[in-house]
């Protein structure tokens, strides 16, 4: 009985303490009650800025890479022994400049019997030209020989037997055609002469490519051959002979990127962008769209786009990694907020701005963006104060209280 009396003498005690805690210095002021000059517990203390007028651009960086204007890799045309090769990797040369030479001896015997072939079909041609003068001649003699007995037997029958004036005219066509044979024994033979220069000039000029000169003048990127190997023509494009070298042109350079599918409409040839490589850190390039590919890759659904960059000093090398940033838009004035002041549900975008001392939600559209800033297209004047921050969350017609 003692015990449980103490123990209810305890928890009154416990109960009356719990009471005067409670109460403030006053008897009845909490310790936590708003101080004088703090906003009262239904306002939300706010941040607040006003839209603002600002040129901005719509930029879009992409990665890309460096390649040669042009680049060729020279094959040869003729079959044989590589004689020499006078130039290795990193060796300028110019358009025209001899780089190699192939030793073909076949071919070079096969030259000397055609010469030999047109020598003599030459002189077949000389001979047959000869033979035609002298069938001309013996023609003049057999058409007067037959005139002259013609006519003696027309003047007199009787003083010249008619056989000899038929001999006569038998003799006279006899060298007509042997005449028209010359004739075309001359022609036979100069078609001979023909085809044996032909066949030369053939040779020939398989000679000259038995000699690999530069297309272009550049730098020779890549060397596949040595003196003593065997030489095999190319004979198609789908070849699988050996290349011997090849050649990139470096006074202007190509740069290419791949446009994204949604950013390809705005990007045609014109469009000015800035180019930067890791090279020369803190040092851009100005450049403009040369081309575009037009057409979409199917499998990446991008565009190919180059940038044709002047390189007289060869500063940009083939195969270096550039960035791009392309210029795809520039407003002169453009409404912007920042944009922690943006509110996002669903599709809907919108602001808060102050009226009367109360929040007011504002359904807005909006544009280019960038990390501190959003573009407004539609829905602010420019001249509303827009919360850009606040201590808790607001909603429409929420009263607030600005931060100074």
């Amino acid at each position: 009985m003692k015990i449980l009396l103490c123990c209810i003498l305890a928890l009154t005690n416990l109960f009356v303490s719990a009471c005067s805690s409670a109460k403030g210095p006053a008897g009845n002021a909490s310790a936590n009650s708003p101080r004088a000059g703090s906003p009262s517990t239904d306002e939300i203390l706010v941040s607040v800025a006003k839209p603002d007028h600002q040129e901005i651009v719509d930029r879009l960086n992409l990665t890309g890479a460096v390649t040669p204007y042009e680049q060729v890799t020279l094959y040869a045309k003729v079959s044989g022994y590589l004689k020499s090769i006078s130039v290795d990797i990193g060796d300028w040369v110019r358009a025209g400049q001899l780089l190699a030479e192939i030793e073909v001896p076949e071919m070079l015997t096969g030259l000397e019997e055609k010469r030999a072939a047109l020598l003599k079909a030459e002189a077949d041609l000389v001979k047959a030209r000869a033979d035609v003068e002298q069938a001309q001649a013996d023609l003049e003699f057999q058409k007067l020989n037959y005139e002259r007995l013609n006519a003696i037997h027309d003047k007199d029958p009787d003083m010249l037997p008619e056989n000899d004036v038929d001999q006569a005219r038998a003799a006279y066509g006899v060298a007509k055609g042997r005449l028209q044979a010359t004739q075309a024994q001359v022609k036979v033979a100069d078609a001979v002469v023909e085809s044996a220069r032909a066949e030369i000039k053939t040779f020939n000029a398989l000679m000259a490519y038995a000699r690999i000169t530069a297309p272009i003048s550049g730098v020779v990127s890549e060397r596949f051959v040595d003196p003593g190997a065997l030489i095999q023509a190319a004979s198609s494009s789908r070849t699988q002979a050996a290349p011997v070298v090849s050649i990139a042109r470096l006074d202007k350079v190509r740069v290419v990127v791949d446009v994204p599918e949604p950013k390809v409409r705005t990007v045609q040839p014109g469009t000015n962008a800035v180019l930067e490589v890791e090279a020369y850190p803190g040092e851009s390039f100005p450049a403009q769209v040369a081309r575009t590919g037009t057409v979409l890759d199917l499998a990446s659904r991008t565009m190919r786009v180059e940038f044709d960059m002047p390189n007289g000093k060869r500063r940009l090398l083939p195969g270096m990694t550039a960035t791009i940033s392309l210029e795809l838009q520039r407003l002169e004035s453009a409404l912007t907020v920042p944009i922690s002041a943006l509110h996002t549900q669903g599709d809907i975008r919108s602001v808060f701005i102050i009226e009367d001392g109360k929040a007011k939600q504002r359904k807005v559209k909006t544009g280019l963006e960038s990390p501190e800033w959003i573009q407004i297209v539609e829905g602010l004047a420019g001249e509303e104060e827009v919360v850009v921050a606040a201590v808790s969350n607001l909603t429409d017609a929420a009263r607030v209280k600005v931060k100074q």
